[in-house]
């Protein structure tokens, strides 16, 4: 059992000490509680920690939370260069400005002070990637017996306002395709096969099997501090996906160098979204006129601006394959999604109401001639 004892500091303050053996019958002790109250409350869960097998060393918890970020990010070793780059992003950022409070000193609120201070300057979604870490780093101090609950987990965070997808129909993507002029072909693959950025950037010509009509997805490209890195696809999973004929058609060039890229950049090399965007990509859908809206110049002039975004090919590709007929499984395989789950929760609404069709076939179910007579009236 823990003993407490009352001892004066230098300043002639009093103050209590809490003597107890640890879980391997090593002896010690925390020091410097006001009230005698203090003192028998952690005494208290001291015993009850012990007892469930729950006991943290107090020296455990005297780790900088900067030092064990950066043991923390060096432990994944599963990550892909880009999530990796975010993350230290993050360390150099908001955890930087806490780097010199120790783990043990992180309470759950001080942890809704740092969000409620980061929310006053940055966005929602930035606010849950930064205390999305900070979670991630203060599991692993958990799990190696640092901390005894995660601070972080029921610390409410800022709600991240829906964003309404926005996709193309058949039309506007004629027109985009014919407004790219020479990179026609790159926007009927991007709006009609669910590629994203970095796989049809990453895809080259042995990848095309075009008496098939199949495109095998099994790389993707990502820059990472002014760098091309390629690895796998997002979710870490390969994929085949249909190939519209009209597009195979456009795609189907001969001598080609197999493992060259099918899109490159004007120099050859890997595309960058910036550069797309700069040197072509605005222009042509200012040439299709896709989603305009009515801004005001400093002189006080309304000028009318496009606005549509690569990314935004890949759910026009998905509203496409839909109004074909595609299920949500193949639906799920096209886009290279990790469960029909998150599928269903993103494009589920384009799918049209079920509801008139299973009552039809529920009529016909009801009165189906099953062989017997099944009489209606009184006997």
């Amino acid at each position: 059992m823990a003993t407490i004892e009352k001892y004066e500091t230098g300043s002639g303050a009093a103050r209590y000490r809490v003597r107890y053996r640890t879980p391997d019958r090593r002896q010690t002790d925390k020091r410097g509680f006001k009230t005698k109250r203090d003192a028998e409350a952690f005494a208290n869960q001291l015993e009850v920690d012990k007892r469930r097998g729950a006991y943290v060393a107090p020296a455990a918890g005297r780790v900088k939370l900067g030092e064990y970020a950066e043991e923390w990010l060096e432990a994944k070793h599963n990550l892909k260069p880009s999530t990796k780059a975010r993350y230290q992003v993050v360390l150099d950022t908001f955890v930087a400005q806490h780097a010199a409070v120790p783990i043990g000193d992180i309470s759950r609120q001080l942890v809704r002070e740092w969000v409620a201070d980061l929310s006053s300057k940055r966005s929602p979604a930035t606010v849950h990637k930064a205390v999305g870490v900070l979670r991630q780093i203060l599991a692993m101090a958990v799990s190696d017996n640092r901390l005894v609950l995660n601070p972080v987990d029921g610390v409410e965070l800022p709600s991240v306002a829906t964003v309404e997808q926005r996709f193309l129909t058949l039309e506007q993507l004629h027109a985009l395709a014919d407004a790219a002029g020479d990179h026609r072909t790159l926007v009927y693959v991007l709006g009609t096969c669910g590629l994203r950025f970095g796989e049809v950037a990453e895809l080259r010509w042995r990848d095309l099997d075009l008496d098939r009509l199949t495109i095998r997805i099994t790389r993707s490209v990502v820059l990472v501090d002014n760098r091309f890195v390629v690895g796998s696809p997002k979710g870490g999973k390969g994929r085949t996906v249909s190939l519209p004929k009209f597009v195979g058609d456009l795609l189907n060039q001969r001598d080609v160098d197999y493992d060259a890229l099918v899109f490159p950049d004007s120099e050859g090399g890997h595309m960058r979204g910036s550069n797309v965007r700069r040197r072509w990509w605005s222009q042509a859908v200012a040439a299709a006129e896709l989603y305009p809206r009515t801004t005001r110049d400093q002189e006080g002039r309304d000028t009318v601006v496009y606005d549509f975004k690569i990314h935004e090919l890949r759910h026009t590709a998905a509203s496409l394959a839909i109004q074909a007929g595609a299920n949500i499984k193949s639906l799920q395989n096209m886009l290279g999604h990790e469960s029909a789950a998150l599928t269903l929760d993103r494009y589920g609404h384009l799918y049209g109401s079920d509801v008139e069709a299973v009552g039809v076939a529920m009529n016909a179910l009801l009165t189906r001639d099953c062989g017997q007579s099944v009489g209606t009236d009184a006997a």
